[in-house]
């Protein structure tokens, strides 16, 4: 028998009050149900779980009982482990799977995460969510060469075993998915004007027009949208989208784009001061030179008009969050050019480095959906949030 989730998880808190998610407290309410909140606490154990038995499935329980730095566990390894070690051990003693002094992590008595158990209980408390639990099983399995061979991380995540389990993960019925594309619906949908011109950028599965879709046909504003350009440097994910997405967003007049967000658009055809609103689901952060690609983002818009950013959130960059373990192995995430002023680390950034960085490349009028930091204080662990900025 399963037992109290709140005497295995600790407390769950309570959902934010409506007052925290105004103007769209009735939207996004429903987001913060107890399911979500179970869902979110069982992953955080879980993806701690994984990460450790990852680490002793490459052999290294030895080295973690006796301390091991972050050098010394790199020792011997590809260049690219330095990332998602110089993540997982962190994380790790946040978690309290090990202990951390001067510098060194250890194994001490062991803290086992009953991994079938987190599973059971969310399947019990959220029905029908197996997604994200699946894909960290499949980021296991597959990883080991990265570190053992030093396989490029897109290469053995992104491989036909695994591609299913993305596109599972990357659906609006994924609770834990889902709050990154109606965020962004929302900052998109407040003052589209009649004729808009729209491009997304690294569009990916489709998810994100897959909900614009229905919801503005049953709102009454897809009218609004006289172009909608889907774009993504992915031929795969091109592929299936120019296969499958007109069927499922009909009334969306939907054009397909290769587009590379590291090169320049003008050499990609798209045209200075042509687009009333650009939108990126979780896909701005990888910008090689971040500073570069939103200024070449704000030239793109017309006067007035807005880039939307749906993105990952960070409580604070000194704090690894759970969602970071999934990206930590892909160059794409890794590899950019940092700045101590804008773009201070790689990946997920905080509320405030992202608002720093549009304000930097010339953005104004920056708004968040919904307002996002009273919501992380009162919820620490959610991570996500919409911020819409004029040109």
């Amino acid at each position: 028998m399963l037992g109290d989730p709140d005497q295995l998880l600790g407390s769950l808190g309570d959902p934010p009050d409506p007052d925290l998610l105004e103007p769209h407290a009735q939207e996004l309410a429903p987001l913060f149900s107890r399911a979500f909140r179970i869902l979110h606490r069982t992953l955080e154990g879980y993806t701690a779980g994984t990460a450790l038995a990852l680490l002793l499935d490459l052999g290294w329980e030895a080295r973690l009982r006796e301390g091991t730095s972050l050098d010394a566990l790199c020792a011997g390894q590809p260049a690219q482990a330095r990332f998602p070690l110089g993540w997982m051990l962190p994380f790790l003693a946040q978690e309290g799977l090990l202990a951390q002094r001067e510098g060194r992590f250890f194994l001490e008595d062991p803290h086992p995460v009953d991994l079938q158990g987190l599973r059971a209980l969310a399947a019990a408390e959220a029905p029908g969510q197996e997604a994200s639990f699946d894909l960290l099983d499949g980021v296991r399995s597959h990883i080991p060469p990265f570190f053992t061979e030093g396989r490029p991380g897109e290469e053995l995540l992104f491989d036909l075993a695994l591609f299913p389990l993305w596109l599972a993960y990357f659906r609006n019925d994924n609770l834990v998915y889902r709050p990154n594309n109606l965020f962004a619906l929302l900052a998109l949908r407040d003052g589209l004007a009649q004729g808009s011109r729209i491009l997304e950028l690294g569009a990916g599965v489709g998810s994100f027009a897959r909900l614009l879709a229905p919801t503005a046909r049953e709102q009454g504003w897809l009218d609004r949208i006289t172009e909608y350009r889907f774009t993504d440097v992915a031929p795969a994910f091109l592929r299936k989208a120019q296969r499958d997405l007109a069927a499922d967003t009909p009334g969306l007049p939907l054009a397909f784009q290769s587009l590379d967000l590291n090169r320049p658009l003008d050499a990609q055809g798209i045209l200075p001061a042509s687009l009333d609103a650009i939108v990126g689901i979780n896909v701005v952060h990888v910008a090689r030179n971040l500073e570069a690609t939103l200024r070449d983002l704000r030239s793109r818009l017309k006067p007035g008009g807005r880039l939307v950013l749906g993105e990952c959130l960070k409580p604070s960059l000194d704090r690894p969050i759970y969602l970071e373990f999934l990206f930590s192995f892909m160059s794409t995430f890794t590899s950019v050019e940092l700045d101590p002023r804008w773009r201070p680390v790689h990946g997920f950034l905080t509320p405030e480095v992202w608002a720093d960085a549009l304000r930097h490349a010339g953005f104004q009028n920056l708004r968040w959906v919904p307002e996002i930091r009273p919501l992380m204080d009162h919820c620490p662990a959610f991570n996500a949030g919409a911020l819409s900025a004029e040109a």
